[in-house]
């Protein structure tokens, strides 16, 4: 095999590669129990993960649409009732993901949400339930541990401080097959921390309830890489492969 056909196979393997794991999280693991901080990612990639759905407010509904550079499995438009979970609303807002291309909402899609902490004399809150397609709750956690995260904290230099992160909890007594977030763990002040959470099942349907106002919440697909992303990580490979000796 010539050198020529090995950079062609290493290319072509490595861009397909890169298509289909670029915006997924490594060795991610399901976010489960219940703790006072969610953790800080070991490795933190660049903000913003993903590109967020552009909502459209229509009173009591709204939608939320996502384009090209996203991946295909998300292209499309996406229906909800309730309110906007923006930072100035709160209440129940019911989404309905089967008009999407998969008929449902894909594996990978990041959860973003914006200062969930105790500024404001309020301990904000968010509870999140999933259904599959016959309706019926996830009773397996859907979502995975923090993939991303972006300050200012209160730690050095605005860095992330573990006591910046609000608390969560799966499952519990109190809230069964259910996520909350709940930011009353937060003592440390006000510290604008966003963080990304990862779904790792297909969701046809899924309430967030929001109790508080002053935090938001959005959803973000992954987007196609950059043919120059692709480029550098192709030349990172042909730099390591050796050279034949005449």
């Amino acid at each position: 095999m010539t050198l020529q056909t090995i950079t062609r196979k290493l290319i072509l393997s490595t861009s397909f590669f890169i298509f289909l794991f670029a915006a997924m999280p490594v060795d991610a693991m399901p976010l489960t129990g219940s703790g006072a901080h969610l953790p800080i990612p070991t490795i933190n990639p660049a903000w913003q993960p993903g590109v967020s759905a552009a909502r459209v407010d229509a009173g009591s509904t709204f939608t939320g649409t996502w384009a090209t550079p996203v991946q295909p499995d998300w292209v499309g438009t996406f229906n909800a009732t309730g309110p906007i979970p923006s930072s100035v609303n709160s209440g129940i807002a019911n989404y309905d993901f089967t008009s999407l291309p998969l008929g449902f909402l894909p594996s990978g899609t990041f959860f973003i949400f914006g200062d969930v902490d105790q500024g404001s004399t309020l301990a904000e809150k968010a509870d999140l339930t999933a259904y599959n397609g016959s309706g019926d709750l996830l009773t397996t956690p859907w979502l995975d541990e923090t993939y991303a995260v972006r300050g200012p904290g209160t730690g050095p230099a605005g860095s992330i401080a573990a006591g910046d992160m609000p608390a969560w909890s799966w499952n519990d007594a109190t809230s069964p097959n259910t996520y909350v977030i709940d930011g009353s763990s937060v003592t440390g002040g006000n510290p604008n921390v966003a963080f990304a959470l990862v779904s790792n099942q297909p969701i046809y349907s899924m309430e967030l309830d929001k109790l508080t106002t002053h935090f938001g919440f959005v959803l973000a697909a992954p987007s196609v890489p950059e043919p120059s992303t692709l480029v550098i990580a192709c030349l990172g490979l042909l730099a390591v492969i050796p050279r034949r000796r005449h």
